[in-house]
């Protein structure tokens, strides 16, 4: 395969990100073309101090690029972050609660990711047909009348395609209802949630994960499926106002007994829920002390001073 020359706006795009993170940003190149885009075909990181941009799949490399590089742009101008810090005891269970987790975060991260890409013409008819031909050939259609083990990924994917084509859904529904009637009215239903109020802001954006991950356990449990507990195994970087960053602990937060264990010392773990909305915010072990004295003391500290004491930055609204 030839070598991949990408085009002035993507190189526009680098120049902008070097200018967030000085250094060198290395691309490396799959020769693969599947002839459909899936937004898990490159994946970007930080290694040794450079930016690493993995690309898996050549089809529309600079799409592709962007989209990575957009990525990082957002997660360096106050966007709220998704970290793992528990553990059920099992392996594969773990596994699939990250990947549905961060599929769902960023898929409400899209509204954001696409429309730049659109803005700057990175996305364009031939790349739509592309977007919803991946849909196509990942999605095996429903057993009709029923639900199988695929309404998980089903859901997932519709979700994030409908983020794609926000502008645009009379065009791709027909055949999604076609398809994929019981999971398309469950992603509808996430989407619906998630547009409740525009996503310009990190609060927004905190706010849209939140309820996309608890209307995902009610969807589960309607199915007859095994809630995730998305909200209590994933922790999500807070919002704070400058007055909520000064008041105590014990104000803003809840302090739960989780049955998950921390992941680093497999301790039983607690959870800072924030009371507006349950989310996990921080987790904690027991330490070597009383019990009642480590909890009067987290909970009688300043929220920022103690965010930022234990590891967990917040962001400002």
């Amino acid at each position: 395969m030839s070598e991949v020359v990408l085009n002035a706006t993507v190189n526009d795009l680098i120049k902008e990100v070097q200018q967030i993170h000085p250094g060198k940003i290395e691309f490396s190149y799959l020769d693969k073309s599947v002839g459909y885009l899936r937004h898990n075909q490159a994946q970007q990181y930080l290694a040794d101090g450079h930016i690493k941009v993995d690309v898996y799949d050549q089809t529309a490399p600079n799409y592709t690029v962007s989209h990575e590089l957009l990525h990082f742009i957002l997660m360096f101008k106050g966007t709220p972050r998704i970290s793992f810090n528990l553990t059920s005891g099992d392996r594969k269970l773990d596994e699939q609660l990250m990947i549905t987790a961060t599929e769902l975060y960023d898929s409400v991260l899209h509204f954001v990711v696409y429309q730049q890409q659109r803005d700057r013409g990175l996305i364009d008819n031939q790349i739509e047909e592309l977007y919803f031909k991946g849909v196509l050939a990942t999605l095996k259609p429903e057993p009709e009348g029923t639900t199988d083990q695929w309404m998980v990924l089903r859901t997932l994917t519709l979700f994030d395609t409908l983020v794609f084509f926000k502008d645009q859904l009379e065009v791709i529904i027909p055949k999604l209802e076609e398809l994929y009637p019981n999971s398309l009215r469950a992603a509808q239903q996430l989407y619906a949630e998630a547009t409740k109020k525009e996503i310009k802001t990190a609060f927004a954006m905190r706010r849209a994960v939140v309820k996309v991950w608890q209307l995902f356990d009610e969807q589960l449990q309607s199915w007859g499926l095994m809630k995730m507990h998305l909200n209590e195994f994933a922790t999500l970087t807070a919002v704070l106002s400058e007055r909520q960053s000064r008041l105590e602990v014990q104000q803003l937060f809840g302090i739960y007994h989780s049955a998950f264990q921390d992941n680093l010392h497999f301790k039983d773990a607690y959870i800072g829920k924030f009371k507006s909305d349950g989310q996990n915010t921080f987790i904690f072990s027991e330490k070597n002390m009383d019990k009642k004295k480590q909890f009067a003391d987290i909970y009688a500290m300043q929220t920022g001073t103690y965010l930022k004491k234990t590891g967990y930055p917040y962001l400002t609204r």
